[in-house]
Order: C-alpha cells, then structure tokens, then sequence
C-alpha cells in the first residue's frame, strides 16, 4: 500500500512539473532594441522567453517617440 501511495504522490509530482514548464521548442531569446533614425544605438543582452512571454514580446509593435525607435527582437 505504502509503494502505490509513493508512485503515486511520484506520479502527480511528476506531472505537475512537466505542465508547469515550457516546451523547450517554444522558448527564444529576446532583446530590446532601441535606433536612432534607423542605426542601433543600444541593445540589452538577450533573455530566455517561452510561452505566453515571448508571444508577447513576438507579437508587440515597435514604440517610436520622435526619431527613436525601440521593439523586441527574438530569435
């Protein structure tokens, strides 16, 4: 009784873990960039998005204020 109530407790351990973590495929390294009319002018060090995250970094439009310029760019 005691060893199906460990595979058990295993079982729902393992599951839980696997469903709160990311496919690795769906995961992407993002960086912000920010032009100055047209010529990069700063990049942050990229970091790891998966998910709901890199959707929406993928999926955000480009901010421009004057002549700079700043948007997400993964890969």
């Amino acid at each position: 009784m005691k060893r199906i109530a460990r595979l058990l407790i295993s079982f729902f351990i393992l599951a839980w873990t696997l469903n709160g973590c990311e496919l690795l495929g769906d995961c992407e390294t993002c960086s912000l960039v920010t032009t100055e009319n047209g010529v990069e002018t700063n990049r942050t060090p990229g970091v790891l998005y998966c998910g709901d995250e890199l959707d929406e970094k993928k999926n955000s439009s480009p901010v421009t204020i004057g002549s700079t310029t700043t948007y997400w760019d993964c890969n």
